[in-house]
C-alpha cells in the first residue's frame, strides 16, 4: 500500500474544495430564474416590430402560442401565419382573374402580375420557416424579401393605374407579416 497523504496535499484538497464549493452557484439560484413565460415572449418579438398591436393581435389570437417555450417556437408560428397570409391572398387574386368582375384589361394584367408576386411571397416565407433550424440569417434574409414582392405587385397596380381596395388592404397585412417575420427571426442570431 501507498503511504498516507502528507499534510500538505490534505491541506491543498481542503482548500480547492472549500473554492469551489464558495464559487459555485446556488441551486436555488438557477431554479428562482425561469424562463421568459409566451407573453414575455410574444411581448419580446412584437416590440421589436414596426406594428406592434397587429403583432400582438395576431400572433396573440394564435392558440400555438400560450405554449410557445422560446423565440424559436414563436417564429415558426408567425412564418407559420405568413405563409397562410400569403395563400389566402393568392387564392383572392385567381379568383378574382377567374371571376367576370374585372372591367379592365389593365387591372388583369396587373392582378396576373400580382399572383406571380404572392407566389413569390408565398415561397419566400416557406423558405425561410424551413431555414429556421438550420441558419437563422438565411431565414431573416427570406422573411425580408417577401416585402420585394408585395411592393413589386403595389407598384404594378401603380403604374398601371389601376386599384383594388382590397389589395392594397391586403398588401398591407402582408406587409405586416413581413416586419413581424424579420423581427422574430433577427432576435434568432447568436
Amino acid at each position: 500500500m501507498g503511504s498516507p497523504p502528507s499534510p500538505s496535499h490534505a491541506l491543498l484538497f481542503v482548500a480547492v474544495s472549500l473554492s469551489l464549493f464558495l464559487y459555485s452557484p446556488a441551486p436555488t439560484k438557477a431554479a428562482a430564474t425561469p424562463p421568459p413565460s409566451s407573453p414575455d415572449l410574444l411581448e419580446n418579438v412584437c416590440n421589436k416590430t414596426q406594428v406592434y398591436e397587429f403583432c400582438m393581435e395576431a400572433l396573440g389570437s394564435d392558440p400555438r402560442t400560450a405554449s410557445a417555450p422560446d423565440i424559436l417556437a414563436i417564429a415558426k408560428i408567425a412564418l407559420d401565419l405568413a405563409v397562410t397570409n400569403a395563400t389566402n391572398v393568392r387564392n383572392y387574386i385567381d379568383g378574382t382573374l377567374k371571376s367576370n368582375d374585372i372591367n379592365s384589361d389593365a387591372l388583369k394584367t396587373a392582378l396576373e402580375k400580382c399572383a406571380s408576386c404572392y407566389e413569390a411571397v408565398y415561397f419566400s416565407f416557406r423558405s425561410s420557416l424551413a431555414e429556421l433550424d438550420v441558419d437563422a440569417m438565411t431565414a431573416n434574409y427570406d422573411a425580408k424579401v417577401a416585402g420585394d414582392d408585395v411592393l413589386d405587385c403595389e407598384n404594378e397596380m401603380s403604374s398601371r393605374g389601376v386599384s383594388d381596395p382590397s389589395m392594397s388592404a391586403k398588401g398591407e397585412v402582408m406587409m405586416h407579416f413581413v416586419s413581424i417575420g424579420d423581427a422574430v427571426t433577427d432576435l434568432l442570431w447568436p
